[in-house]
C-alpha cells in the first residue's frame, strides 16, 4: 500500500469511526426526542384525566349538568388521545396493562353515564375506584416515559464517553501502526547505509510483505513505495557488491601483472648483469679447461697430480656449463613457432631419460591425453621446459619415489602436469622458485637458473606455469599454452 493510500485510510477510518458514532449518537437523539414529544402526550392525557376527575367531583358535590357535560368531553378526548398513541402505550407498560386500562376506561364511562339515575354509594365508590385506576395507569406511563428519557439520555453520555475513548485509542493505535511501517523501514535502511558506507555487504535490507494496514487484518496489493525502495535498495547493494568483487578482482589480476613485469624487468637485469659477467669468465675458464686437458692428456695415471689434475677438468667443465646457462638467460629468446603437439616433447625428454642412472628407484607414470588441439611453439625451447622440470622432481625425490606427467585441455589451454612425490617446497619458499639462482638443492645439483629460463620461456609463448606444493608430500608444477589458432 502506497504511503498515500495509507494516509487516506487512516484519515478515511477516522470518518468511519466518527459515522459510526454519529450513527448512534443521531439515534439516540431522535430517541430521545420521540420520548419527549410521547412524554408530552402522556402529560396531556394526565392532565386529562386530572380534568376528568375535578369535573367529577364538582358533580358529585353540586350536581351540576354542566360539570358532567365536561366530565364526558374530557373523557371523549381522553380515548380519542390513547387510541392516537396505543402502539406506543403498549411498548411502554405492554398490551396488558393497556387492556386493563381500557377496560378500566370503558367502565368508568359506562357508570359516568348511569350517574343521573343512580348515585348509591357503593356505585359512586366503583366509578371513583376506576377513576383511579385511570389516572395510575397514565401517572405509570408518565414515570415509565421518563425513565426511558433518563436511560437514553444517559446511554448517549455513555456513548460520547465510549466514542471519545475509542477515538483516542484508535488514533494512537493508527498512528503508531501507521509512523512505524514508515520510520520502521527508513530506520533500517539508514541503519544497512551507514553498514555499507563502511564496507560491510553482508546485510540486506528484510523486505516485509505486510504493513500497519494488514496487521489489521485488512490486506491490499504490494504497491508500497517503502517495499519498493526496499527491493531497489537490496537490488543496488548486490550490483555495489559484485562491482566491489570485481574490482577487488581486477585490482589483484593488476598486482598479479605488475608482480610480473617486475619479475620480467627482475629477469632482465639479472640476465644483463649474468651475460656480463659470463662474457668476462668464459674466455679464462676456456683457457684454463684446455690447458687442463693438455696437461692431464701428458700425466701418467699412476702420476699423484693426476687426479688432482682429472678434478680440475671437472670442476673447469662444470663452472664453464654454469657460465654457458648464464649466457643462455641473459639471451633474448627468439622463438621459430610452429604447430605441434605438445605429447611429443614429453615422449622424447622421458626416453632420453629413462636409461640415465639418475632415474633407478624413480617410477615415471604418463597419462598423457590422444585428442589434444595443437599449440604454435619452439619444440626445442619446449623440450628444454620439459627437461627442466624434469631434472629438478628427479632432484627433489630421494628414491623410491614417483613421477606422474599429465596432459589436458582446460578451456582455451593445453596443460603439461608434472607431480612428484619429492620432499617439497616449504610456503615460505614458493614464490620464489622461478627466480635466478634460487635453490634448495645441493650445490653440486644445480645453479637455481632452470626454473627461471622455463618461466621465461613459456610467458614468451603466451602462456603460464603455476607450481602447487606440500612439504614431505611432494610439487606438482602445471604448464599452461595457449591452443594454437
Amino acid at each position: 500500500m502506497k504511503i498515500r493510500e495509507k494516509l487516506f485510510f487512516a484519515f478515511g477510518l477516522y470518518i468511519l469511526l466518527t459515522a459510526i458514532f454519529g450513527f448512534f449518537a443521531l439515534k439516540g437523539l431522535s430517541t430521545i426526542t420521540t420520548k419527549l414529544l410521547f412524554v408530552e402526550t402522556v402529560d396531556d392525557i394526565t392532565n386529562t384525566v386530572l380534568e376528568i376527575r375535578r369535573h367529577e367531583k364538582n358533580y358529585l358535590l353540586f350536581k351540576d349538568s354542566g360539570s358532567l357535560k365536561e366530565l364526558n368531553d374530557y373523557l371523549a378526548v381522553f380515548k380519542s388521545n390513547i387510541d392516537k398513541i396505543k402502539e406506543e402505550i403498549i411498548r411502554e407498560i405492554g398490551t396488558s396493562n393497556y387492556d386493563m386500562m381500557k377496560n378500566a376506561t370503558t367502565e368508568y364511562e359506562r357508570l359516568v353515564n348511569a350517574l343521573p339515575s343512580g348515585e348509591k354509594k357503593d356505585f359512586i365508590d366503583k366509578m371513583r375506584s376506576s377513576a383511579r385506576q385511570i389516572q395510575s395507569f397514565t401517572e405509570d406511563l408518565s414515570k415509565k416515559t421518563r425513565m426511558d428519557i433518563g436511560k437514553a439520555l444517559a446511554m448517549s453520555m455513555n456513548l460520547l464517553v465510549a466514542a471519545f475513548i475509542t477515538m483516542i485509542a484508535a488514533g494512537i493505535i493508527i498512528n503508531a501502526k501507521l509512523s512505524s511501517s514508515i520510520a520502521t523501514p527508513i530506520r533500517n535502511l539508514e541503519r544497512v547505509t551507514k553498514k555499507m558506507a563502511k564496507g560491510d555487504f553482508s546485510e540486506k535490507v528484510e523486505i516485509k510483505r505486510h504493513d500497519a494496514i494488514a496487521s489489521l487484518g485488512i490486506h491490499f496489493p504490494h504497491n508500497d513505495e517503502i517495499i519498493s525502495l526496499e527491493i531497489s535498495f537490496n537490488q543496488m547493494e548486490e550490483r555495489l557488491k559484485n562491482a566491489l568483487s570485481s574490482l577487488e578482482l581486477t585490482i589483484e589480476k593488476l598486482q598479479e601483472k605488475q608482480a610480473q613485469l617486475v619479475e620480467a624487468e627482475k629477469l632482465a637485469s639479472v640476465g644483463r648483469l649474468a651475460a656480463g659477467v659470463a662474457h668476462e669468465i668464459n674466455n679464462p675458464l676456456t683457457s684454463v679447461l684446455t690447458f687442463s686437458n693438455l696437461m692431464l692428456e701428458q700425466c701418467p695415471k699412476d702420476d699423484p697430480r693426476y687426479g688432482r689434475l682429472k678434478m680440475m677438468v671437472r670442476e673447469t667443465e662444470r663452472a664453464r656449463n654454469i657460465i654457458r646457462q648464464l649466457l643462455n638467460f641473459g639471451r633474448e629468446i627468439i622463438i621459430k613457432p610452429v604447430p605441434m603437439n605438445i605429447n611429443n616433447p614429453v615422449y622424447e625428454i622421458v626416453n632420453s631419460l629413462m636409461g640415465q642412472e639418475a632415474f633407478n628407484g624413480i617410477e615415471i607414470t604418463m597419462n598423457l591425453s590422444d585428442n589434444l588441439p595443437e599449440i604454435s611453439a619452439d619444440p626445442a625451447q619446449i623440450l628444454q621446459v620439459v627437461l627442466n622440470i624434469m631434472l629438478n622432481a628427479i632432484h627433489a625425490i630421494t628414491p623410491p619415489g614417483k613421477i606422474e606427467i599429465t596432459t589436458r585441455v582446460e578451456d582455451k589451454f593445453v596443460e603439461m602436469v608434472f607431480s612428484d612425490s619429492g620432499a617439497g617446497i616449504s610456503e615460505e619458499n614458493l614464490n620464489k622458485v622461478f627466480d635466478p639462482f634460487f635453490t634448495t638443492k645441493e650445490m653440486t645439483k644445480g645453479t637455481g637458473l632452470g626454473l627461471a629460463v622455463s618461466y621465461g620461456i613459456i610467458k614468451k609463448h603466451g602462456g603460464d606455469i603455476e607450481v602447487k606444493s606440500t612439504v614431505g608430500k611432494g610439487t606438482t608444477f602445471i604448464v599452461r599454452l595457449p591452443v594454437y589458432g
